[in-house]
């Protein structure tokens, strides 16, 4: 056994605790269950405009099949967005809400990072070599040609976020990744290979096209649909309990990055005291 994988294991039995996991970020509604660092239960839905209703009835139930109660939990975690203005928030309020009536710690993760931890997963189990540099691009459509999208690498020496999160203009951003991925080879940092995964089918003009302008990246590129799931929250969420880091039940936010026009007109609304969950 390397000491990598002694450490890997160390981690793992330390995680004792309960801790449920949440994203509501997209039409997908994800709920998962992790104890002693291991997915026990895992709930995935395409919930669409129905999160306010559908979250709090997955939630008890998975519990109830698992047989833990809420007070038996020892921690929420929580995708905190980028995604829809008022489906991140239901997650969000959710979370807090258990956080503060239980006394729990609340941790609030990247959804965009899960989704693109999730990817790195799927690499490994189909045996991809794990001593190349692969750069994973998660994307969401944020409509107009725009994408919720970061740039997370998986390296001999960890997992390291290269881009954060943010919205961008997809045509001129891939321009930059290819820019920023020449000059991390100039560096001895660039990617072996760049997956682009999550909500890819609206961008496959966009990327092709990229490519196109791009043969040298033509081979070492893959595009795969994909969907935030709440396993790889309820990993990225350890990982930051083990770093002895929580948040403020009272102060987390979700990260919106930017609105969309038809949520800010919601947000107006909502503020002169229309219904707050009318949509997702």
């Amino acid at each position: 056994m390397t000491t990598e994988q002694r450490e890997t294991n160390e981690e793992r039995n330390a995680r004792t605790g309960r801790l449920l996991a949440i994203d509501t970020s997209t039409a997908a509604l994800t709920v998962a269950l992790a104890s002693g660092g291991r997915i026990v239960a895992e709930r995935s839905s395409r919930a669409e405009r129905n999160h306010s209703i559908k979250l709090l009835p997955e939630i008890e139930a998975m519990l109830k099949e698992a047989g833990v109660a809420p007070s038996d939990l020892d921690a929420v975690a929580v995708g905190t967005g980028p995604g829809s203005y008022t489906g991140v928030r239901i997650g969000v309020t959710v979370a807090k809400t258990f956080a503060w009536s239980l006394g729990i710690p609340v941790v609030g993760v990247s959804g965009l990072e899960a989704l693109a931890l999730g990817d790195a997963e799927r690499n490994a189990t189909e045996g991809a070599d794990t001593s190349a540099s692969r750069w994973f691009v998660p994307l969401l459509d944020a409509r107009r040609g725009q994408a919720f999208c970061g740039v997370y690498a998986s390296e001999r020496d960890g997992w390291r976020t290269i881009e954060p999160d943010g919205i961008r203009l997809a045509a001129d951003w891939l321009e930059e990744l290819s820019a920023k991925a020449e000059s991390g080879r100039r560096d001895g940092r660039g990617p072996d290979r760049i997956a682009f995964v999550g909500e890819t089918a609206g961008f496959g003009d966009t990327i092709r096209a990229w490519l196109a302008r791009h043969p040298e990246l033509a081979g070492a590129a893959d595009v795969r649909e994909g969907e935030i799931r709440a396993a790889q929250i309820a990993e990225l969420a350890w990982r930051r309990l083990d770093r002895g880091e929580h948040d403020d039940p009272h102060g987390i936010v979700p990260n919106y990055t930017q609105l969309a026009e038809a949520e800010v007109k919601l947000l107006q609304k909502e503020q002169r005291g229309g219904e707050p969950f009318g949509a997702c």
